[in-house]
């Protein structure tokens, strides 16, 4: 599973595991809210993978500071969390088994290895039943904030064409192409020394020379390339001039669509493309963007409704932070 969906589901909705709530008789209490209390280990385990992450990036004051930083605003979260929860609960919102069971199927969809989610929630310290609670929360929690916040939420299409018209310099797109590409990596040595890698240079050589004998490109990319995009044979997403290193960029604008590139050699190995589409630079259309734009309203204005709603729940709710 990537990284971020597990941190995205460990950071909403706090559900303490059996072994916290054994601890929290003995663990500071760092915040009340209503009837809830939100401990020091609560927070300490939603603040350490973020430690260990900043460690990797940051030392001394600053480290200390963006720390602070992170634990502030999840302990915010974690006092908005309970007070959406709380409030669902009160509205009397619930949650079918059936919706809970639908959920789970599509958390596990989303792991790398979905027969091992009992094992990977034991290394986290949390049960099966404890992970269905907590979807059942974050379910209730997404009625509620559809009722309160999505269902109040109008973006008119006048809105729309005035911010097309006030922003029509967003809505420009460069001149791009999409290409197939063909990597042999340099050595770790050359690679952190930024030398030639002799050997990887005669190898893409060789496979070049294939290429020039008539064999198929994407064949030869899903068996030989070192990249991350060999197994798609090696296409990749829409490049806008300007978007790599200015010798890469160079020669894919300059190779004909359907033609194969030279050998290019940049700082990670050795590089043949070839061109499968390209686009000339172009200003979108109204319509074109429509769809962009109603989303981007639309996120604009959730958010401002959601501030707005939070502070009308947190004005009635007893907060206590210690």
């Amino acid at each position: 599973m990537k990284k971020a969906v597990w941190v995205l589901l460990m950071l909403s909705l706090c559900l303490p595991s059996a072994y916290a709530v054994q601890e929290e008789l003995l663990d500071r209490v760092v915040a009340v809210v209503n009837d809830e209390v939100i401990t020091q280990a609560e927070l300490d385990a939603f603040l350490r993978p973020l430690y260990e992450e900043y460690s990797q990036q940051y030392s001394g004051d600053e480290l200390v500071k963006v720390v602070q930083e992170a634990r502030q605003k999840l302990l915010n979260q974690l006092i908005e969390d309970k007070i959406v929860y709380q409030e669902a609960v009160k509205q009397g919102i619930e949650v079918s088994d059936l919706e809970i069971d639908k959920e789970l199927q599509d958390f596990k969809k989303r792991l790398d290895k979905p027969d091992e989610l009992e094992l990977m929630l034991e290394k986290e310290g949390m049960t099966l039943k404890e992970m269905r609670e907590k979807l059942r929360k974050q379910a209730m929690v997404r009625q509620l904030h559809d009722r309160e916040v999505r269902a109040k939420v109008i973006v008119s299409p006048m809105e729309v064409e005035n911010f097309y018209k006030e922003n029509t310099d967003k809505f420009v797109v460069k001149e791009r192409v999409k290409v197939r590409s063909l990597t042999i990596k340099k050595s770790e040595d050359a690679r952190t020394k930024g030398i030639p890698d002799e050997k990887a240079r005669k190898k893409i050589a060789r496979l070049q020379q294939k290429l020039l004998e008539g064999q198929d490109f994407e064949r030869m990319v899903q068996g030989y390339s070192e990249d991350a995009r060999s197994k798609q044979g090696g296409l990749g997403e829409w490049i806008e001039r300007g978007g790599m290193i200015e010798s890469v960029d160079e020669v894919l604008f300059k190779t004909p669509t359907g033609q194969l590139t030279g050998i290019v050699e940049t700082p990670i190995g050795y590089h043949i493309f070839r061109v499968e589409e390209k686009e000339a630079a172009k200003t979108r259309t109204l319509e074109e963007s429509r769809e962009q734009i109603m989303g981007y309203l639309f996120q604009q204005k959730s958010n401002v409704r959601f501030r707005e709603w939070m502070q009308e729940l947190k004005r009635t709710a007893y907060i206590s932070i210690r």
